[in-house]
């Protein structure tokens, strides 16, 4: 049980509670067992520099604009077990009132940040007279200059209704937050619906099933909610009659009978249209909060390398190529000359899960119009193998549901293998672009550093190459 020097509930814990109860019990019972990846300290260091850029924006725009007001940064304030750290008060001494700002990193604040605001509110409304609440969030349609234009960057969100209207809700939250934080057994607690995300699993999801409902795809809260309540966590458990789409019951059939699904005749109609030679392509990005080079919005992908498979016919050599771009100003650019140089035509260009290669390109080339037919031309003969998965054409009962590469190379080609590469996940490689174009390291460790990421996105093309070549057996 929680002792009562360690009741408090910060923010920080009602958004755990408003994840799922068992979060916040987990946390005041040091049952949490997710730590900080490289990656998310990232994210966070980025939230900082936005913080940044949001007192300068209030100390040289905000204040020359109403010399009457105060700021007021970082004060604690408390009522009964509830404490809150706020970002940025505004004093209106005319009128003896207040402001309140959120600052957020992000372009487009969610339902996440309302609750945030409401929970402050509600402790400031008993101690101070609060006018307004803002949530002063970096501007999606903010494109950077040669130099970053600070009164562009950001924007202020007048949310004072739209938390108004949240605050009974978040009153009753908060009391329950203040029950399941001293609550003697979890298991009396609601837990998450999301496995892959749980950061305690041990307390959310004990002897979780090898294939568990969880595992369907887009499976609505409220089925997985009804599952539970009839008893049934294991994906072969869901009976014939329980409302779900095609492609779900594709998924529960799998589990049912552990056997494959192969609809052949449209696995070798897609296969057959592609056109040699193939291409295999795949991107390493690094995301910005705030953007450092010139064209780009907050919030924007940085293209900084590309592995590239050639295949001129079922049975011929493979050829790769590949570039890491590392340079002071933005990588993309030399990237691009390099890849223009070496993805041909005609041919088919293969990538896993089309949107986001798709959408780097169209971004690229509003960066730099000199490859706006390139890559206008790259995204006319894409097609995304990872869709005969997704689609439901190909199934095994070992992706368990997904259709994440990194759950069907195992399956499909299990010679290879992302387990024991230094680097074997996409925000690792956004560590190591980072690290190396912005951290003080030795020219040995940036060397290191590269080899590991040639060695990862390289896998991640072969890897679509050798799935291509079992598909086309199981044709």
């Amino acid at each position: 049980m929680i002792q009562n020097e360690n009741s408090k509930l910060t923010k920080s814990d009602f958004l755990l509670f408003c994840e799922a109860p068992r979060h916040l019990w987990a946390k005041k019972n040091n049952s949490i067992e997710q730590t900080l990846s490289d990656f998310d300290r990232h994210l966070i260091d980025e939230g900082y520099v936005v913080e940044s850029l949001a007192r300068e924006y209030l100390e040289s725009v905000f204040l020359p604009e109403n010399p009457r007001a105060d700021l007021i940064w970082q004060k604690t304030f408390r009522s009964g077990p509830f404490e809150t750290r706020i970002d940025v008060l505004i004093y209106w001494p005319d009128t003896d009132s207040y402001d309140l700002y959120e600052i957020k990193s992000a372009t487009k604040p969610d339902r996440k940040d309302l609750y945030d605001v409401a929970f402050q509110v509600l402790i400031l409304k008993e101690q101070i007279d609060l006018k307004h609440s803002y949530l002063l969030h970096l501007n999606k349609e903010y494109i950077r200059s040669e130099e970053l234009d600070l009164p562009q960057v950001l924007v202020a969100e007048d949310v004072t209704q739209k938390i108004d209207a949240l605050l009974p809700e978040v009153t009753e939250l908060r009391r329950m937050a203040v029950v399941a934080a001293n609550a003697t057994d979890p298991n009396a607690l609601p837990h998450c619906l999301s496995p892959r995300d749980c950061p305690c699993l041990a307390v959310c999801h004990p002897n979780l099933p090898d294939f568990s409902i969880y595992d369907i795809p887009y499976l609505s809260q409220k089925n997985k909610s009804e599952l539970l309540r009839l008893g049934i966590r294991e994906a072969k458990a869901i009976p014939e009659t329980f409302g779900l789409n095609p492609k779900q019951r594709l998924i529960v059939e799998r589990a049912q009978t552990n056997r494959e699904r192969i609809d052949q005749k449209t696995l070798r109609g897609i296969l057959d249209h592609l056109e040699f030679p193939l291409w295999f392509l795949d991107y390493e990005t690094c995301i910005q909060a705030v953007p450092r080079y010139a064209g780009y919005h907050p919030q924007q992908q940085v293209v900084f390398q590309y592995s590239l498979h050639q295949l001129d016919e079922l049975e011929g050599n493979l050829q790769h190529s590949g570039y890491i771009s590392i340079t002071e100003g933005d990588p993309s650019k030399p990237l691009l000359e390099h890849l223009s140089t070496h993805l041909g035509r005609p041919g088919t260009v293969i990538v896993w899960n089309k949107t986001f290669e798709m959408t780097r390109n169209k971004e690229m080339a509003c960066l730099y119009p000199e490859f706006a037919s390139f890559l206008e031309d790259v995204n006319a003969r894409i097609y995304d193998i990872g869709e005969i998965v997704n689609q439901g054409i190909y199934l095994h009962p070992g992706f368990k549901g997904s259709w994440s590469i990194k759950n069907v190379l195992p399956i499909m080609a299990p010679e290879l293998s992302y387990q024991g590469l230094p680097i074997h996940q996409g925000d690792q490689a956004s560590m190591a672009w980072w690290n190396i174009t912005f951290s003080d390291l030795q020219e040995s460790q940036k060397k290191t550093l590269v080899d590991e990421l040639e060695e990862y996105c390289a896998l991640d093309t072969l890897a679509m190459v050798e799935i291509y070549r079992k598909l086309r057996s199981l044709a």
